[in-house]
């Protein structure tokens, strides 16, 4: 209980609202992680590495993947973002070492997690 009150403490506020809504199932967040894990964990068993890949995200473009399956007004790129950092925070993946982020020209942020077995293991028990 100490241990998620510290690392609670650690993910900004507005991200720990994400969090919280993820962990308690709620649509649009929770069905935008559950798509993106799908993914993640099918371009992992696809590619037949053991040594991992790196998975891309790119909210905009996730957005026009995931409209007609996910209809929400709140389905918004920066939200998506929102999302997608609230998961990678509350997670034990580290920073640098398991994902990074680059900033395009535009000043768009991509996401980019290096996915193993045991990361994607570690990404599923945030659900």
């Amino acid at each position: 209980m100490l241990e998620d009150r510290a690392r609670a403490q650690k993910i900004p506020i507005p991200l720990s609202s994400y969090l919280s809504l993820i962990h308690r199932k709620k649509s649009p967040y929770y069905d935008v992680i559950r798509h993106i894990l799908l993914d993640m964990e099918a371009s992992y068993y696809k590619s037949g590495t053991r040594d991992g890949i790196i998975y891309t995200i790119n909210p905009r473009q996730l957005k026009e993947q995931i409209d007609e399956k996910i209809q929400s007004k709140k389905l918004t790129p920066i939200n998506i973002s929102r999302t997608i950092l609230a998961l990678l925070y509350g997670s034990s993946l580290k920073k640098d070492e398991d994902y990074y982020t680059t900033t395009s020209s535009g000043g768009r942020k991509n996401y980019h997690i290096k996915i193993t077995v045991n990361n994607l293991s570690t990404l599923k028990m945030n659900l």
